[in-house]
């Protein structure tokens, strides 16, 4: 069960930004006549890149009227449901799902027992049981997904064995073997002893040989590399390159436009990040209409961010009015709360603090947001705070030369709690680690570690991970690899996941 939580945000990850899909027609196992049958199914995979899913499932039911035997029509048909489940979390699209997917399976067996070597068939199954295992994740029936997933390996290996050449597979096993390998060492010791082993570089080329080879599935491996490089590698140029260029083929493509805003909030371009929320929302797709509701979330913390709070303000309001899930509903109070306060309005703040401490928290953000109401519910902010969170808010959107002076004038007031001088001294080090000054980044964030805060912890393990990323830039391997070792001893704190997550990503690079 653990480990399969520890595979979720892997899966969910690449589900919440694209309809990737495996096979239609491999050009190895096309019977005679295909071609009407390989335009068809382009078509509908355009309308389903285009957000037009009613016509996309018309596409593909006529496709199984006409090819009653051939799994392809029902394959991508039932995927439309699980795209509506895995996004909008409608039960019925699950029972939808199931049932078509178990249709599909049939179909396929059949064509398999007819021809044993039949590729094509076999890697619609793996294909399928991959997708039943995000569904199950999702609806946390997780015996389920490990039967799925353990099925999916299976067709998709035997697959390749098969036909190496069927380019199609190597999407589905590419995203297998890299998320295996991604995994820490632990976790894969487990699959490795359940006979599941991945290899990230191999994951990253058979991606790479689906994205130049694969007649349907190129799109897909591209959108998964794209994501693979960004938040797995770290690798920002790479990964936007071939977001941007699926972009620019579909521009209505609502999962696509959220994922590079949360890419852009990242990178700390706050502004590029409202754009794309902002065309979003203004296209309020009803497919998918969770996108539209945490868009207002994302762009009403980019605008926190550009201390614009009444803007910040606004979205804040709409995210929480439209929300109807627990998903950062306690950080969303809170900056509506913040942005109140900044703007003035402290009494209603007050309110909005309270409803923040009384929210189960259900992310990292969640549980931050829950902590640090309970203490501005009797705690006015004082001028030196409204400091603090104007100072660091320029930081984060990279208004280096506006923040840094507002922080080093508050380390330098007297007065100053504890907590605010290791808060500012952790952003001092960030501007200084962003703007090429290493040694003045080390030198601020060894003081957040002497300060040693106790309310805001987090700050220390955060801190020594980031002196690891100044020492590996400067090629000292050895005090990179100290500073992870003594980041990973924390335990407890704020944002830790994403900080293990981190950690994973980069230990490999230094080691």
């Amino acid at each position: 069960m653990n480990l399969l939580r520890t595979l979720v945000p892997a899966f969910l990850l690449l589900v919440f930004v694209c309809t990737w899909r495996l096979p239609a027609k491999a050009a190895s196992a096309s019977p005679p006549g295909t071609a009407a049958v390989q335009q068809q199914v382009l078509t509908g995979i355009d309308a389903m890149y285009d957000m037009r899913f009613d016509d996309a499932r018309t596409i593909f039911d006529a496709l199984v009227k006409q090819q009653p035997d051939d799994p392809t029509g029902y394959y991508f048909r039932a995927s439309i449901h699980l795209w509506k489940y895995l996004f909008d979390k409608n039960d019925d699209e699950l029972r939808r799902f199931i049932s078509e997917s178990d249709r599909m399976i049939e179909v396929a067996e059949e064509a398999v027992d007819k021809d044993p070597r039949n590729s094509l068939a076999r890697t619609y199954i793996g294909a399928i049981y991959g997708y039943r295992a995000m569904a199950n994740i999702q609806a946390e029936n997780f015996l389920k997904a490990s039967w799925d997933a353990r099925n999916c390996y299976n067709y998709l290996s035997e697959t390749l064995e098969q036909d190496p050449n069927q380019y199609e597979a190597y999407l589905g096993m590419g995203i297998f073997n890299f998320l295996i390998g991604a995994l820490p060492e632990a976790s894969r010791t487990v699959m490795n002893l359940a006979g599941i082993s991945g290899n990230k570089e191999k994951g990253l080329k058979q991606l790479q040989i689906a994205a130049e080879k694969a007649q349907y599935a190129r799109n897909d491996a591209r959108m998964v590399l794209g994501l693979l490089h960004v938040y797995y590698r770290g690798d920002y140029s790479t990964g936007l390159g071939y977001l941007k260029g699926l972009l620019a083929k579909y521009p209505n493509n609502i999962p696509l436009l959220y994922a590079l805003g949360n890419i852009e909030a990242q990178l700390k371009k706050m502004d590029n990040a409202i754009g794309y929320y902002k065309k979003v929302l203004t296209l309020s797709n009803t497919n998918f209409r969770q996108f539209t509701v945490y868009s207002n979330f994302r762009m009403g913390e980019a605008y926190f961010r550009l201390n614009d709070f009444n803007n910040s303000r606004l979205a804040m309001q709409k995210f929480i009015k439209a929300n109807t899930g627990s998903s950062f509903k306690a950080i969303g109070l809170f900056r509506l709360a913040q942005s109140n306060e900044m703007l003035g309005n402290r009494s209603f703040a007050v309110q909005l603090y309270e409803r923040t401490t009384k929210c189960t928290p259900i992310t990292a953000e969640d549980r931050y947001a829950v902590r640090r109401a309970k203490n501005c519910i009797g705690t006015p902010m004082s001028e030196r705070e409204i400091q603090l969170v104007r100072g660091v808010n320029n930081i984060e959107s990279l208004q280096f030369e506006q923040g840094e002076p507002l922080l080093r004038s508050l380390v330098q007031a007297s007065g100053t709690t504890k907590e605010q001088q290791a808060e500012a001294q952790y952003h001092i080090g960030e501007a200084m680690r962003q703007t090429g000054r290493p040694d003045e980044a080390l030198s601020a964030y060894q003081k957040v570690i002497q300060i040693n805060p106790e309310a805001e912890r987090w700050l220390v393990p955060w801190s020594y991970f980031r002196m690891s990323q100044v020492y590996a830039a400067q090629g000292n391997q050895q005090k990179a690899r100290a500073s992870i070792d003594r980041a990973k001893v924390f335990t407890d704190y704020d944002f830790r996941e994403w900080l293990i997550f981190q950690i994973e990503r980069d230990i490999s690079t230094i080691d």
